[in-house]
């Protein structure tokens, strides 16, 4: 695999044709784009985002399973076997009115926990 390979460029233009190709042709761009990336060990890093890049290291933050917590992490880009995009979270900034209200959810299972 060549080093050289600017993998921060890789996965925007990667995450701009699949958003063209699903008709997702926003303004908005994505500020953090999930990648999976395949290394030549058997396990996978996914999924995380890049965070900085020189001609060695792809530096990750990498999403815990549990769902809570980032690991920092840096990869040899010598290693790096293929990187593909899972997703993007764009910078868009949802307006918490437009979330809807849960308690009424909440109040017909109260009975249950009795």
């Amino acid at each position: 695999m060549n080093p050289n390979i600017n993998w921060s460029e890789k996965v925007k233009d990667l995450d701009e044709t699949i958003r063209k190709e699903i008709g997702m042709e926003e303004e908005n761009e994505a500020k953090h784009i999930l990648i999976k990336v395949q290394t030549k060990s058997a396990e996978s890093i996914e999924p995380a985002f890049i965070v900085g890049e020189d001609e060695t290291f792809l530096d990750l933050f990498v999403l815990s399973p549990q769902g809570s917590g980032l690991t920092s992490t840096a990869v040899l880009k010598n290693n790096i076997q293929s990187v593909g995009v899972i997703g993007g979270v764009s910078a868009e900034k949802v307006d918490p009115s437009e979330i809807p209200d849960e308690t009424p959810l909440l109040d017909d299972v109260a009975g249950l926990y009795q």
